[in-house]
């Protein structure tokens, strides 16, 4: 039986279904339209709910008003979770199954992937990692935001005299445009700095796909709060090796376990060169389907195979389940990209795991964990690493409490 509800323009009503799954429990599907096709979709979400089942809500909206203050541009269209799924076509009840199975896959931001952000500190290596963050926005189609963490003028958590504090914010957003366009220029790629706007000047009505920010306080903690606003957030390290005993305690790490998206860690001087191979660090934190996907969504934006490599002590239970739901979150494997899982034996998990990826060629490490000691756990084993002191490989640390929507 569906639940449907009609909903006018601005009503209370509206406001209490736009918060999806997150109030209610239940699915929240908008219908925006009022001719045939949008009938032709009202079927087609029926015919698919009967074939999946659970429990959901179906608003429809045929007031102008209300669909433009949405966002669609054409009709029909379709929002799931306020998420907008399609828009001038009718799906198919196949697909709109396929949108419901990952109905929380579309929430995550490493799914989403609309923006991209890259901290530097204008010097020598800074430019690798803002050359690797423009390589992956411009492969998936995202903006690229270029940060700067501006703390040396601050006093403990006092900072200096407002004029002071203005002036050499100007200082720094020039230093940093000029890092970014001589960074870009050995790229091929133009980089002309904003023009800054009038008091009461609209803004631009498209967003410049690389854009420059200075922000207040802290590495770290700056860092961690900008965090918050966007899907993945690229950090350089210094030195060889992305978790060596000289950058554990650094900044790119201390924001690394406390970040609210997906981080990056670009070993210095490291250059894109695709993620063919990715490897997913499987522990059994990571049985969740969920999670699985997420990792596996990246995966697609590269056209990457993924690895799902286990390390553990021999005679340890548990490895065949896991095996079946990696599986079953990998059913729709490429054929060239099979679903490949490993099972090593071994107490070293971090030497195990570059070991793999040495003779498979692996390009991207990914930790995806549910409770941010299982990374502090990763950290601390590796420093007695060789393995670890030695990589070039970038890693994805992913927690996946902070990568919702």
């Amino acid at each position: 039986m569906i639940e449907l509800t009609t909903i006018p323009t601005g009503s209370q009503d509206q406001a209490k279904c736009d918060g999806g799954c997150k109030g209610c429990g239940k699915a929240h599907i908008k219908l925006l339209g009022h001719d045939a096709a949008s009938l032709h979709l009202r079927e087609s979400v029926e015919a698919a709910l009967l074939s999946f089942p659970m429990a959901y809500k179906i608003i429809e909206i045929a007031e102008p008003n209300a669909i433009a203050a949405l966002g669609a541009t054409a009709l029909p269209a379709m929002f799931l979770d306020g998420q907008l799924m399609v828009q001038g076509r009718v799906p198919s009840p196949e697909e709109i199954v396929e949108m419901f199975r990952d109905r929380y896959l579309h929430r995550s931001k490493l799914h989403r992937l609309k923006t991209v952000a890259v901290a530097v500190d204008i010097s020598a290596g800074a430019d690798s990692a803002l050359r690797f963050a423009w390589s992956i926005a411009h492969k998936v189609g995202a903006e690229l935001e270029v940060i700067y963490a501006m703390d040396s003028i601050f006093d403990g958590h006092t900072p200096s005299a407002s004029g002071f504090l203005s002036s050499y914010q100007r200082t720094m957003q020039l230093e940093l445009d000029t890092f970014i366009r001589e960074t870009m220029a050995r790229m091929g790629v133009l980089y002309e700095a904003p023009v800054p706007r009038s008091p009461g000047q609209a803004p631009p009505q498209e967003p410049p796909l690389l854009r420059s920010k200075v922000i207040y306080g802290f590495p770290d903690t700056a860092l961690e709060e900008h965090s918050k606003k966007v899907d993945l957030l690229v950090l350089g390290t210094t030195g060889r090796g992305t978790l060596g005993k000289k950058l554990f305690g650094s900044v790119s790490i201390e924001v690394s376990k406390r970040a609210h998206c997906p981080v990056l860690l670009v070993p210095l001087e490291a250059e894109f060169h695709g993620f063919h191979n990715m490897l997913y660090a499987s522990n059994f934190e990571s049985l969740s389907n969920l999670r699985i996907q997420q990792a596996v969504s990246f995966a697609r934006h590269f056209d990457g195979q993924v690895h799902f490599v286990h390390v553990g002590p021999g005679g340890e239970k548990g490895a065949d389940l896991e095996r079946r739901l990696f599986e079953s979150s990998y059913r729709e494997s490429h054929p060239d990209q099979p679903f490949l899982f490993a099972k090593m034996v071994s107490d070293d998990v971090t030497g195990s795991l570059y070991e793999y990826s040495f003779y498979h060629r692996i390009d991207l490490l990914v930790f995806v964990t549910h409770q941010r000691s299982f990374w502090d756990n990763i950290l601390h084993r590796s420093i007695t690493s060789e393995a670890a002191v030695s990589t070039d490989l970038p890693m994805l640390i992913i927690h996946s409490d902070d990568d919702m929507l």
